[in-house]
């Protein structure tokens, strides 16, 4: 049991300081940095008799799976995403083996952390997401504001647009309630996606 909490916690501090220089050196995102920081902090065992016995319980060279090819990663993504799912499941892990084991470990804040980890994976990936989206934010961006459209349709301005050159497709509209730009919006955000272009909304 011993060297299933050790294999985990090491896991769980690989896997956070991944994600902590994503959201510190990618996003410049100081609090979820921090946040990442202090909870890889937080569930590393210390200097502690647990700690001990865990070292002595280790046998690396014994691992018959310590070398096994994880794949290859094809962005970053699916690097926050890859570490994140690492960390949540050694954190399930180590939870279930304290609920057989006490070993002085609170199972309770092993799932605590891994419901923290679920929130925070969502923050970072959808920074990394936006932060994709403003690389492509480049080269001719097109307005289409609905009033100047003189009744031609929203779907075919856009997509002659786009034809046209246009890399970024923005919907402006300022008379219309939201409920009413909302099939609009759609239409437009689908002729978008055909050609991945970005899409974006005012407000």
């Amino acid at each position: 049991m011993l060297r299933i909490v050790d294999a985990n916690l090491n896991r769980v501090g690989e896997g956070l300081r991944v994600l902590e220089d994503i959201a510190r050196f990618l996003l410049n995102d100081l609090q979820l940095s921090q946040r990442l920081r202090d909870l890889r902090h937080e569930l590393r065992p210390g200097d502690s008799p647990l700690q001990r016995q865990l070292l002595n319980a280790r046998d690396s060279e014994g691992d018959v799976a310590a070398f096994a090819d994880e794949g290859e990663r094809s962005d970053v993504i699916s690097v926050a995403t890859a570490n994140a799912r690492r960390v949540q499941e050694a954190l399930r892990v180590v939870e279930e083996v304290a609920k057989l084991h006490p070993l002085t470990l609170d199972w309770s804040r092993y799932k605590r952390a891994r419901f923290t980890i679920y929130e925070l994976e969502r923050r970072l990936v959808l920074g990394l997401l936006r932060r994709e989206k403003v690389k492509q934010i480049s080269g001719l961006y097109v307005i289409v504001d609905l009033q100047a459209l003189k009744g031609r349709s929203e779907t075919e301005v856009t997509g002659e647009a786009i034809q046209g050159g246009a890399r970024v497709i923005q919907l402006r509209d300022k008379k219309r309630s939201k409920g009413e730009l909302l099939s609009i919006a759609q239409e437009l955000r689908m002729t978008c996606a055909l050609f991945s272009v970005p899409f974006i909304i005012n407000d």
